[in-house]
């Protein structure tokens, strides 16, 4: 391997971790994720956990999850003025803004749903998806389905959680945190007498699994999803240094034409488009 190519891979990595979850309303869960994450970086890796300023209010319903995607989106076009990140992880499982900052970055963007679903693949036939309510449900298939990955989708099972910001309750309450344990298990094993081999558990219930040290139902994985993302952000900063590819740029990510991009940040007065 060349000196600088061997350089390139040993610098000091720095993580752009985004959470939908509201830095006032939710911060016990934003904290606790940057618990796990911290334990989970390695040697050199810095991960900078984000959440938003109201984020995670009804994100079950779509009109509502609409203002967080483009917080997202503003977050990310800030970070591709400013510079100073090696990736950007979107470590929440609705996929938002996937599309729209792959378009723009030229870093890693990686999604918490996407790397679940693929690495459970890795580990079993059928994976099954916990999720914190009921209206979730047709959201999280067809995200699934969106993947190409609809037949090893077991099913979803729904927590009773339908006001998620009760989930920043479950790091400070045991009583809380008990609940929501004893249901994790409840749904995890209905998942699993449907046919699961792995369970990927959706929203702050991955870090409160996590932090307790439960990776592992009746003999099947229940994956550390926030350490998962930390995990495979390292490995495609990596695979852009040795490469200096991050992504495909034909078709579905192709990046706007300079002279747009521009064109659309005077229109819209989007300051951080106004240079290309």
């Amino acid at each position: 391997m060349e000196a600088s190519t061997s350089s390139r891979l040993n610098q000091p990595i720095r993580i752009w971790y985004q959470l939908i979850s509201s830095e006032t309303r939710l911060k016990n869960s934003v904290a606790a994720t940057r618990q796990v994450c911290e334990r989970a970086a390695a040697p050199g890796t810095t991960v900078d956990v984000r959440g938003t300023k109201h984020g995670a209010l009804g994100d079950q319903f779509r009109i509502f999850y609409h203002y967080d995607v483009r917080e997202i989106i503003e977050n990310g076009l800030a970070l591709r003025q400013s510079g100073g990140y090696d990736a950007f992880v979107i470590a929440n499982s609705l996929d938002p803004a996937l599309v729209e900052l792959r378009e723009m970055l030229n870093i890693p963007v990686l999604s918490f749903m996407e790397v679940c679903c693929f690495t459970a693949c890795t580990m079993g036939e059928r994976f099954a998806l916990i999720t914190p309510n009921q209206r979730m449900v047709p959201r999280y298939e067809e995200i699934v389905r969106g993947y190409g990955l609809g037949s090893r989708l077991s099913g979803v099972e729904a927590l009773r959680f339908d006001n998620i910001s009760g989930f920043d309750q479950v790091f400070t309450d045991p009583k809380v945190g008990d609940d929501l344990m004893n249901q994790m298990l409840d749904a995890s094993r209905r998942a699993i007498a449907k046919g699961a081999e792995v369970i990927i558990s959706c929203g702050p219930s991955a870090a409160f699994t996590s932090l307790r040290g439960v990776f592992e139902i009746d003999n099947v994985p229940l994956l550390d999803c926030y350490s998962l993302m930390v995990k495979q952000a390292e490995a495609m900063v990596g695979m852009h240094r040795l490469t200096g590819v991050p992504v495909s740029r034909r078709l579905l990510y192709q990046t706007p034409p300079d002279s747009l991009i521009r064109q659309c940040g005077e229109v819209r007065g989007i300051d951080a488009l106004r240079n290309g």
